[in-house]
């Protein structure tokens, strides 16, 4: 396989993820395609604010975030000066999409316990953000409370499911709820499928932070499908999960990442690293980095990169489309993306992001063309040829489905 030259060939295969898909519209509806934008993207540099979110490209946009307040106020750069956030959302609705605000985040959910499980807090949290959705003119609002320790307490479960069910009954008609959510029982199953169910409108599946430095060996970041030493849990699995609590396939929402996990030490997936050194990367500093060699496995689904000091798995334009073909032909509800500033380039516009919209909203997917340089161990092939199916380490693998055309022209 060879390096990708992004600073030569970013246009290129921008362009070519556009055109990726050709062909008749689909017979449902056009499925979410959900971006999360970080208020702490003002501090980025260069800056992103909420002027470059591409709004047209996305049916919800969610700002991160908003978190309860130990005596159940609204804390957050929105809550404190919501500027930003009303800028957003005249944005957003300009564009067609529905702006919310989500609730909460991986690092801060600390007061979520102590508000949900006091009746009184939780009335007043609760009123508070009904109050706030009026206010700042929000479509609805999207519930991201994550547990930090496990096993999860059988009262934090009964405060969630309280405060969910209670927050679905005081929104007004037309507003919605949602919720990002685990994608594997380590968590999962610390949720009831059946209150879920009855009060959200979809689940955020977070099929990402699949691995990291919580793993034994280097692994995939957010394989489509499994691939036996390469991955710990994939978006099937996930599908398969949820679907077995009833789940409906019309609430799924599958999350992508548009940034990496770089691992110290590792050679490649499946490896040995560095405890301590895996950290997230996003997509826009990891393709200009010219000490990568890229490569692709087939059979998960999952772009990677190894250099002379470790190894890298990531999303870019290709295996986002692929993914969103699943989605679309299958009839799950959407795609999320966390977020949206990783893979805004300046000058260029966000690639995955790109890719992604062109999947769900241009009809069938029934080719997903060559989108970036791949050689594999087989020889050549031409334009529409369906290519060797090879594993991660450039090995053939039989008798799985084919899901990629991999070729040179």
């Amino acid at each position: 396989m060879s390096t990708w030259n992004f600073r030569k060939n970013i246009r290129k295969h921008i362009v070519l993820a556009f055109f990726a898909v050709v062909g008749t519209c689909s017979a449902w509806a056009e499925p979410l395609f959900i971006g999360y934008y970080p208020d702490w993207g003002k501090w980025h540099k260069p800056a992103y604010t909420v002027d470059k979110v591409p709004y047209e490209k996305l049916t919800h946009v969610l700002w991160s975030f908003i978190t309860p307040g130990t005596d159940g106020s609204l804390q957050g750069d929105a809550a404190e000066d919501p500027t930003a956030l009303d800028e957003m959302v005249a944005l957003a609705h300009a564009a067609g999409t529905k702006a919310i605000v989500s609730l909460g985040g991986g690092s801060q959910s600390e007061n979520f316990v102590p508000v949900a499980s006091n009746d009184a807090l939780r009335q007043k949290f609760i009123a508070n953000l009904v109050q706030f959705v009026a206010d700042h003119n929000l479509d609805g609002l999207d519930m991201d409370w994550e547990w930090e320790y496990n096993p999860v307490p059988d009262a934090d479960t009964i405060a969630y499911n309280k405060l969910l069910t209670e927050l679905r009954a005081a929104l007004p008609e037309g507003k919605t709820l949602s919720a990002a959510l685990p994608c594997s029982q380590y968590y999962g199953k610390y949720f009831t499928p059946e209150v879920l169910v009855k009060n959200l409108d979809w689940f955020g599946f977070m099929t990402y932070d699949i691995t990291g430095d919580w793993d034994e060996k280097a692994m995939f970041d957010s394989p489509l499908y499994p691939h036996e030493g390469y991955t710990t849990w994939s978006w099937e699995q996930t599908r398969d999960y949820w679907k077995k609590r009833g789940v409906p396939t019309e609430k799924m929402v599958f999350g992508i990442p548009s940034f990496g996990f770089q691992f110290e030490g590792a050679t490649g997936p499946g490896t040995d690293f560095t405890k301590g050194t895996a950290k997230q990367v996003p997509y826009k500093d990891i393709v200009v980095n010219t000490e990568w060699e890229f490569f692709f496995d087939s059979v998960s689904v999952e772009p990677y990169g190894v250099s002379s000091t470790g190894y890298v798995t990531f999303e870019d334009p290709h295996s986002s489309a692929v993914k969103s073909r699943w989605v679309k032909d299958n009839g799950y509800a959407g795609i999320m993306v966390w977020e949206v500033s990783h893979d805004y380039i300046e000058g260029t516009g966000n690639p995955i992001l790109d890719s992604i919209a062109v999947v769900l909203r241009n009809g069938s997917t029934d080719a997903i063309p060559y989108v970036r340089k791949i050689r594999t161990t087989s020889q050549p092939r031409a334009q529409g040829v369906t290519g060797k199916q090879v594993d991660a380490l450039g090995k053939s693998v039989k008798g799985k489905p084919k899901f990629i055309r991999i070729f040179e022209p």
